[in-house]
């Protein structure tokens, strides 16, 4: 079973113009990087439990709980490698940087805006 993941990057070739496109987009344009950072199976979720508390691994996954170890993991290490979250010194608890505090405010900011265009019914 050494089948790639999708979440598995190393040498992936981009074959589809999207991502062909996503990839020239990483050339030039920050949002798109930025995107990057905070898109993908359970990031934003495991940014918003962080922001109410630091967590470890057991206790994110018993507030996520249709969340595999496996992934919770994986999604963990990329935010820690994008500076949103650290882990502390002994490796067994995440809390989120200044960073994510930051992307916190945003992913607010994209919240209340989706409640606003549900009641206008868009």
């Amino acid at each position: 079973m050494n089948k790639p993941d999708n979440f598995d990057r190393r040498s992936h070739t981009p074959t589809t113009t999207q991502e062909r496109n996503r990839a020239n987009l990483h050339q030039w344009c920050d949002l798109a990087v930025g995107m990057q950072a905070i898109r993908g199976q359970w990031k934003a979720s495991i940014l918003m439990a962080l922001s109410e508390t630091e967590s470890d691994i057991p206790a994110l996954q018993g507030r996520l709980a249709v969340a595999d170890r496996r992934v919770c993991v994986r999604a963990l290490r990329e935010l820690e490698k994008d500076r949103l979250v650290e882990r502390s010194a002994g490796g067994t608890r995440y809390s989120l940087t200044p960073d994510g505090s930051q992307v916190i405010e945003i992913l607010g900011d994209i919240a209340r805006w989706q409640r606003a265009r549900s009641k206008t019914g868009a």
